[in-house]
């Protein structure tokens, strides 16, 4: 799979990499080279990782990649507010910017979740200089697990809507294959919404 993905992409420094900003132009995404369902499967079984997650907020789409390959897109849930920048705690907005994949966790309280790394210094000094908490936990996700009180709403067909608190959640099965591809440290690009 390595072979097909290189000679897909052109190569170039993983620090010129991170300073890259996909939400510029998110429509280049739909230049690149997208990986079909058996590509994929070879991807994953490869034990190859993505290096980016870009989220569009408008498109509400979760899109995994390696350099400028699209691996797989997602459908994704959002905050109950979802347009603009998250300030403060309670807000109930997903994030806007660049930040990393800080952590993984196979027993949260939704199905599997990838720590986001907000608050940065920039967000929290914006939300002291208010007098209030940047809040934290972001996360991508699955559903909640069948013992949280919320459940059954996702039974009975909640996703894609907006549900979580400042949140990105998918399906189970589509968190199973993203926390199985992208590694603590990964950069993850969320784009305003327009």
């Amino acid at each position: 799979m390595k072979t097909l993905v290189l000679t897909l992409v052109l190569t170039f420094s993983s620090a010129a990499f991170a300073q890259v900003r996909y939400c510029d132009s998110i429509e280049r995404l739909d230049q690149f080279p997208q990986l079909n369902a058996d590509q994929f499967t070879r991807f994953t079984e490869d034990g190859e990782k993505a290096d980016r997650i870009v989220v569009s907020k408008d498109r509400r789409r979760l899109y995994l990649l390696q350099k400028d390959v699209v691996l797989k897109s997602y459908a994704v849930a959002f905050g109950l507010q979802p347009r603009g920048h998250k300030q403060f705690e309670g807000d109930q907005k997903t994030p806007e910017g660049l930040y990393t994949i800080d952590g993984k966790n196979p027993n949260s309280a939704y199905y599997l979740s990838l720590h986001v790394s907000y608050p940065n210094k920039n967000d929290i000094a914006y939300a002291r200089s208010q007098g209030k908490s940047p809040g934290g936990d972001i996360m991508v996700h699955g559903f909640p697990n069948p013992d949280r009180p919320d459940f059954l709403n996702f039974v009975r067909g909640f996703h894609p809507y907006n549900w979580t608190a400042g949140c990105m959640a998918v399906t189970n099965e589509e968190i199973r294959e993203i926390y199985s591809v992208v590694e603590v440290g990964t950069v993850i690009e969320i784009c305003k919404s327009k």
